[in-house]
């Protein structure tokens, strides 16, 4: 019988883990998930960006369909027609039972295994309807996200791990998604890994950003070589009223730094693409002007510093191009005084 949740008090108190990792393990014992652990690969230190990188050949990412009605860096227009044809091929409209974790979650969603995982319980938030990915993120897209953070992240197998979830979002055609069809997705950071994100936020307190005061801009790591903002989260709020209106807000001034960030370099708004990235005490953007750098493919998850290829081939040349280089290529180049430009909050 198909799991309904009707309300985020549910999602809540939900056994998430054990929900999507059972569904995982029979989807491998069925082959319905299409995955292989591979190598234990080891972690690789950027001296330069204090970045820390785990580079893996994921043997699915060749076989991951792409259905988008314009390819990244074409000039075509995204006609209705294209639209319509990519809706009939959605793969989330009809899912497969043996991929879905929840098929009712608050009316609208449903949670979904990745049937081609760059890691185990790789999974994904999905419109039921047909939802176009360039969309921005709901006010309730925004609170699932974090009540599903804040379950996943607060179980003790997870610690027992010495890991954690986090989301990405990548929206707009330069953004490195595959499917047109408006999900989110979620995965688990190798175990102890370290992210410059959490190492910035736990240094600071949690405040509301502001364009006028150096002081309340997004955090940023000086030493990576791409554009980006951090902000902290409140740790608790108040209710479910303070905890919408708070993500919305984070979330809004994020994306119009990204505006700011395209019009102050020439970019058309038409391709408008950004990664957005978050845990249950950050939230992330990464304005995106090319979704490949020669011929590499990037999404959100070089922004976290996991690299994943579909072969050897595309492996080193990874390790050729580096990857700051496919960061800062994919990406706008960081600015000397980054944490220290002011955009106007009002116009752009």
């Amino acid at each position: 019988m198909e799991t309904s949740i009707k309300n985020l008090s549910e999602l809540e108190k939900f056994d998430l883990y054990e929900a999507i990792h059972s569904v995982f393990e029979k989807g491998l014992e069925t082959k319905e998930v299409v995955y292989s652990p591979g190598a234990q690969e080891p972690l690789i230190e950027d001296p330069v960006s204090k970045m820390t990188f785990q580079l893996k050949i994921v043997d699915g990412l060749g076989k991951r369909p792409y259905n988008r009605p314009v390819q990244p860096g074409e000039t075509a227009q995204v006609t209705e027609e294209k639209v319509n044809e990519v809706k009939e091929k959605s793969p989330f409209m009809h899912p497969e039972p043996e991929l879905t974790v929840i098929g009712d979650l608050i009316g609208d969603y449903r949670l979904l295994l990745n049937k081609f995982p760059n890691t185990e319980d790789h999974f994904l938030l999905v419109t039921k309807k047909f939802v176009k990915q360039d969309t921005l993120l709901e006010p309730i897209e925004l609170q699932l996200m974090y009540a599903i953070l804040k379950n996943l992240n607060n179980t003790e197998e997870l610690k027992r791990q010495g890991t954690k979830f986090f989301a990405f979002f990548n929206s707009g055609p330069e953004s490195g998604y595959s499917q047109y069809h408006k999900h989110i997705q979620f995965m688990k950071l190798p175990e102890h890994f370290p992210i410059y994100q959490s190492r910035l936020t736990s240094d600071t307190n949690f405040f509301l950003p502001r364009e006028n005061n150096v002081n309340k801009h997004p955090l940023v790591n000086k030493n990576a070589s791409f554009k980006h903002g951090i902000l902290k989260l409140k740790e608790e709020f108040k209710d479910a009223e303070e905890q919408e209106t708070i993500l919305a807000m984070l979330y809004m001034f994020l994306v119009r730094r990204v505006l700011n960030v395209f019009k102050e370099n020439g970019y058309s708004l038409d391709k408008l693409s950004y990664n957005f990235l978050m845990m249950d005490d950050w939230m992330m953007v990464v304005p995106r002007r090319h979704a490949r750098y020669e011929d590499v493919w990037q999404n959100s998850l070089g922004y976290m510093g996991l690299f994943n290829a579909k072969n050897e081939q595309v492996r080193q040349k990874m390790l050729d191009l580096g990857f700051s280089k496919i960061l800062q290529e994919c990406g706008f180049p960081i600015e000397e005084q980054e944490e220290k430009i002011s955009y106007d909050e009002y116009s752009y």
